[in-house]
């Protein structure tokens, strides 16, 4: 019955356009902003932490923004399961940096592409997805629902490459053979593994496979946003990852992915998935960051 209800909803949703979308995400949005007390305070903090020379309007407005793009990500999810792959490509506006994304995978070195919870990012899968990516992904809870899933992100050729100790060794394979692969590079890691390195300023747990990864196969490394502009089109944007990515020491390492990341914030801070608890674990000696 889970099943079918989440089909039935991602046919419901694949008949919004990302244009009609701009219009019916905002005052869902609004309503879920105002219903969602959790959502809304750690989306402030986070933004207090990030940007404490703001003001609070002002902060309050950003946070207001990336909830309406939550939303846009919901509609949009019906649209990437079931429109064709040419409907889909029509949608992108011309690509900025392309030049190092195409310099990247002539040096045959293999290449990693960092995309945070910024923009679009499920669009931007697919539209990576024509370079034949191995793309790392934190399989679900739910068996049934994550083979469900696999099969819609694999529908266009992408390599989906499970989180754990076997795809993290097939990740450095692909990439000394290389090849070029995806991941996430702001969740917060698990089981006590990452590094503390400054995120606008703050210390914030970061993952070291991203450059892990680099370091050891010598793979080019940028950072990608897939921005959603007016007229329900998207630019996709490719930055230089800072050359301290490679470095042995892993905070000096770790602070160059934060600064990736920052650099796609910068494209459009509404954008950015501020609700996510970035700054969940401390280091030691410190209090609870979202703690009441």
């Amino acid at each position: 019955m889970k099943l079918f209800l989440i089909r039935f909803i991602m046919r419901v949703l694949s008949l919004v356009t990302p244009k009609a979308a701009e219009y019916l995400a905002p005052p869902v949005a609004a309503i879920l902003w105002y219903l969602s007390p959790r959502k809304r305070r750690v989306t402030r903090l986070n933004l207090r932490a990030a940007y404490p020379d703001m003001g609070s309007k002002q902060r309050g407005k950003i946070g207001r923004a990336s909830m309406t793009h939550y939303i846009r990500g919901v509609f949009e999810a019906g649209m990437l399961w079931h429109w064709p792959m040419d409907k889909i490509s029509s949608c992108f506006a011309e690509i900025r940096g392309l030049e190092y994304l195409e310099e990247a995978l002539s040096s045959g070195k293999g290449t990693i592409v960092a995309a945070p919870h910024c923009g679009a990012w499920e669009m931007l899968n697919l539209f990576m997805n024509q370079y034949g990516p191995a793309i790392l992904y934190k399989p679900g809870k739910h068996a049934e629902i994550n083979q469900m899933l696999l099969e819609k992100r694999r529908r266009s050729g992408a390599h989906m490459i499970p989180a754990n100790a076997t795809g993290v060794r097939s990740m450095f394979k692909l990439l000394n053979n290389g090849q070029l692969a995806a991941l996430l590079p702001d969740q917060e890691p698990t089981g006590g593994e990452g590094q503390f390195a400054p995120f606008f300023g703050v210390e914030a747990l970061t993952g070291v496979l991203l450059p892990r990864l680099a370091r050891r196969t010598g793979a080019a490394v940028l950072f990608s946003v897939c921005e959603r502009t007016q007229g329900g089109r998207y630019q996709v944007h490719f930055f230089k990852a800072d050359e301290a990515i490679y470095a042995a020491d892993l905070r000096t390492a770790a602070t160059a992915v934060n600064r990736g990341i920052e650099e796609c914030i910068a494209v459009d801070t509404n954008q950015y998935l501020w609700a996510y608890k970035r700054f969940r674990n401390r280091p030691a000696g410190e209090g609870s960051f979202y703690k009441r």
